[in-house]
């Protein structure tokens, strides 16, 4: 098997070092075949946009040697030279609209200088209409624009709310001019992690069209089921005998990890690429490889602000018009509603699309997680965000919850869970019992244990259920009442009957009702029963 390479998004330098490539260039030649075309896709961090870029640049370059053994070599595309303005926004210094201005003006002069060409202007966007005019002339054939990370000044700048609209401004009227000056080009494509919203930043630039729920293009980066068996042969051999799996076993468990992502209604799955691409070159270990490179903590940071349990997380839906309605400068907004929320998680990976949700008169379809590495990974961050605690003061504390948890000392257990709520600073507490009930939920999670918030029942909801070995604690929650309230749920609503099986195999349910205090001098559990049943 070819070498790895995580870190390389440079089409030229991957095929020039010999690097392993999964050939995506079908989808390439969908797009470059027509005599022009404007496209617009979206994918979440390190899922291949920029080597999609870098692939498009090359067969623009008319470089058909690089392509040797890969689809597109074999159609009958002419291979002919374009100009090519690329514009990579991961780059750009955005921390204020005069800095944003500034890195635009220098990127044109540059690319300018780069053609000989001669360029005018005061601002970027006028700048930039130049550039196309002034290659298209030189060269007498239409402009390759290409651009990466279009929302990278608007997801940097999204907390400071006019400081984010004025650099919209500046971004909308830079992005017009492709509009404007269209008779003059041959090819646009333009990437974010983002969807394109018509009504914000490409108001104006509304004949793009956007791929990034087409079914067709749905596996254009990522890796499916079939490309990972067909190109990494080798090293799932190798990484089966080294973790004693069987093939199919390996698999399996890659999948679990790594696997899920679905970007279109009806798509194909894909696995991660860099995640994929780590387990293979880091001695075949299952990590958290593009969570750890990927997470924006401004998507944490705005589910606490707009108090998201994971209640609504697990019950997320995405319909046709909530899609299309998407807008990310809505975020920059005081008041977020908690769709928009659930659309940012989706628009950025956290979630992904799932089955089609029978009961909605809509076209609707469940939210997921993809995989165990993105839901561990998020709900360790958002613990993090709903104690106020470092990850690794929370490791520290989870495993005290464990110890007990195992030993079935359960005063033990709320002692520790007390000393939680105790740290957790007023300002971020939420006077609700979804919030308790979530951390709760989040806590035993990152202990590492088998964890179920709102178990359903044949006759309702537990709010939460924790398997620690042979023992099931099933606790329910109450916030202001009292914990004999809480106990008394468990017992009128029979949810020990689920566990019967269980009890006979030797398991010790262990019945907790709790009440959490909101009161100013308390904000912790100031009560609880436990209830043991073993037989």
């Amino acid at each position: 098997m070819k070498s790895i390479s995580t870190s390389i998004s440079t089409f030229k330098n991957i095929i020039r070092s010999g690097y392993l490539y999964v050939d995506k260039t079908r989808y390439i030649y969908e797009m470059v075949k027509e005599p022009f075309g404007q496209f617009f896709f979206s994918r979440p961090r390190r899922f291949g946009k920029s080597l999609t870029i870098s692939t498009l640049e090359a067969v623009f370059e008319g470089e058909k040697e690089l392509f040797k053994g890969l689809y597109i070599e074999n159609t009958n595309y002419t291979w002919e030279k374009y100009p090519i303005i690329h514009i990579d926004f991961g780059r750009s210094d955005s921390l204020t609209v005069a800095n944003l201005e500034e890195w635009l003006k220098l990127e044109m002069t540059s690319i300018a200088g780069r053609h000989d060409v001669q360029i005018g202007g005061s601002t970027p966007a006028l700048m930039f209409g130049e550039l196309i005019k002034a290659l298209y002339y030189k060269y007498d054939k239409g402009v390759v624009i290409l651009v990466d990370e279009y929302d990278r000044p608007i997801t940097n700048n999204l907390e400071d709310g006019k400081g984010v609209k004025k650099i919209s401004r500046t971004m909308e009227a830079f992005y017009q001019m492709i509009k404007g000056y269209e008779a003059m080009e041959r090819f646009v494509f333009i990437t974010g992690i983002t969807r394109l919203s018509q009504v914000s930043v490409f108001s104006k630039l509304n004949n793009l069209v956007d791929i990034s729920r087409s079914e067709k293009y749905a596996d254009a980066v990522g890796y499916t089921a079939e490309e990972l068996a067909d190109n990494f042969d080798e090293g799932i051999r190798a990484a089966a005998q080294k973790k004693g799996y069987s093939t199919d076993g390996l698999l399996a468990e890659l999948a679990l990890w790594y696997d899920g992502f679905r970007f279109s209604f009806e798509g194909n799955k894909v696995y991660n690429p860099v995640s994929i691409g780590r387990f293979f070159t880091e001695n075949y270990e299952f990590r958290n490889y593009w969570y750890a490179t990927a997470i924006p903590v401004i998507l944490v940071n705005y589910a606490k602000k707009q108090k998201i349990t994971l209640e609504l997380i697990q019950n997320a839906i995405i319909t046709d018009i909530s899609f299309n309605s998407f807008d990310i400068m809505a975020l920059s907004e005081n008041d977020v509603d908690t769709q928009t929320i659930i659309q940012l998680l989706l628009q950025t990976g956290y979630l992904t699309i799932g089955e089609r949700d029978e009961k909605n008169n809509l076209r609707a379809y469940k939210l997921v997680y993809p995989n165990k590495e993105v839901q561990l990974s998020f709900e360790t961050d958002l613990t993090s965000v709903y104690t106020g605690k470092s990850i690794s003061e929370i490791n520290v504390v989870a495993s005290g919850v464990q110890k007990a948890a195992y030993g079935g000392d359960t005063d033990q257990l709320i002692v520790i869970l007390q000393s939680i709520f105790a740290g957790i600073p007023y300002a971020i507490q939420l006077k609700y019992e979804k919030y308790y009930q979530s951390l709760l939920y989040l806590m035993f999670k990152m202990c590492g244990m088998d964890v179920s918030a709102e178990s359903m029942t044949n006759i309702g909801r537990i709010d939460a259920v924790l398997e620690a070995g042979k023992n099931i604690y099933v606790i329910e929650c109450k916030i202001d009442r009292t914990a004999k309230e809480a106990m008394q749920q468990i017992d009128d609503k029979k949810y020990i009957e689920k566990y019967y099986d269980k009890i006979e195999n030797g398991y010790h349910v262990i019945k907790i009702g709790m009440n959490f205090s909101s009161d100013k001098s308390v904000r912790n559990i100031n009560e609880y029963l436990v209830g043991f049943i073993d037989e």
